[in-house]
C-alpha cells in the first residue's frame, strides 16, 4: 500500500522552458501491513530538490529525538575541511590551561561547540536556499521562474 507524502505534489521534473516543463509524481513510498505495523509513525517527505531530476524522499520511521542522549565525541573527517578548523583548534589549545589530558578535554569541548556553530549556518543556509527552492517549484512556471530556479538549484 502507499505510505503517503508531504511536501511537493510531484517528484520529477524535466524542461527548462515553460513549453517543455514536465511535472510527473514517479516516485513513492510502499510498504506492507508488517512494515506498517513495525513503523505505525512513519512518514514519507518529498524533499526539494536541486541537482537531480528526482526529488529526494526523506522517510522517517520514528518522531523521536532522544537518540541523542549519552552522545560520545567524535572526531569527524569533515572538520578538517572547513575554512576555520585550524584556526579553532589553535586558539583553543592555546586558551587551555593544565596537563595534556586537561588540554585534549578542552579541545573537545571546544570543537563540539565549534561544530554546533557551523552546523547552525549550515542549516539556516539550507533552510533559506530550500525556502527559496520551495516557493520556485510552487510558482507558475515561466522563463524567470525556470531561470531563477536552476539559479537557486546551482
Amino acid at each position: 500500500m502507499d505510505v503517503g507524502y508531504s511536501g511537493n505534489w510531484f517528484t520529477w521534473e524535466r524542461g527548462n522552458f515553460p513549453e517543455t516543463n514536465i511535472q510527473e509524481c514517479l516516485d513513492r513510498g510502499v510498504a506492507n501491513e508488517n512494515w506498517i505495523s513495525m513503523f505505525p509513525e512513519a512518514s514519507i517527505h518529498h524533499l526539494v530538490h536541486s541537482f537531480s531530476d528526482h526529488c529526494p524522499l526523506l522517510v522517517t520511521t520514528k518522531r523521536d529525538d532522544n537518540w541523542r542522549i549519552g552522545k560520545t565525541f567524535k572526531f569527524e573527517a569533515w572538520w578538517v575541511l572547513e575554512d576555520s578548523f585550524d584556526d579553532e583548534v589553535k586558539f583553543i589549545w592555546e586558551m587551555s590551561t593544565g596537563d595534556l589530558l586537561q588540554k585534549l578535554e578542552s579541545l573537545k569541548k571546544g570543537l563540539e561547540r565549534w561544530v554546533v556553530r557551523i552546523c547552525q549556518t549550515r542549516k539556516r543556509r539550507n533552510e533559506v536556499l530550500s525556502s527559496k527552492l520551495s516557493e520556485l517549484m510552487e510558482a507558475k512556471r515561466d522563463d524567470n521562474n525556470l531561470a531563477e530556479l536552476i539559479d537557486a538549484k546551482i
